[in-house]
């Protein structure tokens, strides 16, 4: 099941390119572009949020175009490494290097529309801390594939963008990654995220520095854990909520920088999250849940997650690949069209089955291909 559907997600996504919509691009709208109230933010928020939450896809009467993403062509590529064509993801990877933000530098990426947060607005190509780490691992992936220096170099400018740009606060022991270049907000997944790229450049590099700052900022990560082993989102009062994928992000950003550090201080919480995270966010048969207290909406990305989350921390639990193959069938079963492309949410009252290219296609893309190498035995994963 798990390669037939690999094969048909596969050809969906090489017939379009790698191109697509995005589930938060509603401002590359080129109607908005000309209409005065564009530059309020309670209208960006407004017209994000309508045509995220529409179950039609509004994009074409909007005249929103689709484009490459860079977080999505990085896991593409990641997926196309684990599958073992490399040819394909090295044409990927070259596209990403023409896509870096030069104004700060090379080994940074934003996403290819802007953004409205609660807090802050993010112009389009700003490089953020999530998508240039994901596109960093997929030069690390491509590096741990073939040896070629040049991929582990861009990894290191990576990590230079990060230290130079995005330290918020930092003390003796802890510290802490904004998402992006002068905004406050603290998000516990995106500064994991970024001590695990550190921690993994450091294996290759020995730059005691990547092993200092991602250390701290591991420290201040588990003082976030609750008594109960769980992650909320972030620190502002509406980010109080612990969900499922970015709980993943956490566990999996966590046992890679064990790994890579071979420091297993925090083993026991990594333990007591990973045993958290699995009983509360999935149903018997797979299905998984949004929120600890909800499981609707049903996330394509969820269910991404899971199966990714469940491969990485695989030491930690036995049962840990049978939910990774109960997850993927339950996802195949429910939400994957005859296109082979995978639907974005269900919620109690329809099926929303807009096709995004890196929330939905990429992310499955990425693991499926990594459980079909687990079960298949054909490559060791990370």
């Amino acid at each position: 099941m798990v390669d037939v559907a690999l094969k048909k997600l596969n050809q969906y996504c090489r017939k379009s390119e790698y191109k697509g919509w995005d589930l938060y691009d509603g401002l590359n709208s080129k109607l908005l572009s000309v209409l005065p109230v564009r530059h309020s933010k309670f209208v960006r928020l407004g017209w994000i949020q309508l045509i995220k939450r529409s179950p039609i896809n509004l994009r074409r009467i909007l005249l929103v175009p689709k484009g490459y993403n860079p977080k999505g062509l990085a896991l593409f590529a990641s997926g196309l490494i684990v599958q073992g064509d490399i040819r394909n993801a090295g044409k990927l990877l070259s596209l990403l290097d023409k896509m870096s933000c030069v104004k700060y530098g090379r080994g940074c990426w934003g996403y290819n529309f802007a953004w409205q947060a609660r807090a802050f607005y993010v112009p389009i190509g700003t490089p953020n801390l999530v998508t240039t780490v994901f596109v960093a691992n997929a030069y690390l992936d491509m590096f741990e594939a073939t040896g070629d220096n040049s991929y582990l170099e861009t990894a290191r400018q990576s990590c230079t963008f990060i230290l130079n740009n995005l330290i918020l606060r930092e003390d003796s022991n802890t510290l802490v990654f904004r998402y992006v270049p002068n905004a406050e907000t603290v998000v516990h997944n995106a500064y994991m995220l970024g001590a695990a790229l550190l921690a993994r450049t450091y294996r290759y590099s020995a730059d005691p520095i990547y092993l200092e700052k991602s250390r701290k900022a591991i420290a201040n990560a588990i003082r976030a854990l609750s008594p109960e082993f769980s992650w909320p989102y972030g620190e502002r009062f509406h980010h109080q909520f612990v969900d499922n994928f970015h709980t993943g992000f956490n566990l999996v950003a966590l046992n890679t920088w064990s790994e890579a550090t071979q420091d297993r201080t925090w083993d026991t919480e990594l333990a007591g999250a990973y045993d958290y995270w699995r009983k509360t966010f999935f149903l018997q048969n797979g299905c998984p849940r949004y929120y600890s207290n909800s499981t609707y909406p049903i996330d394509v990305h969820c269910s991404a997650q899971g199966i990714v989350t469940c491969l990485a921390l695989r030491r930690l639990n036995a049962e840990s690949i049978n939910l990774a193959k109960k997850i993927a069938e339950w996802t195949i079963e429910n939400m994957q069209s005859t296109s082979g492309a995978f639907y974005y949410q269900k919620t109690k009252w329809f099926t929303n089955k807009i096709s995004y290219i890196r929330w939905s296609q990429a992310w499955m893309f990425y693991a499926l291909s990594q459980l079909a190498a687990a079960i298949g035995g054909k490559q060791r994963l990370k």
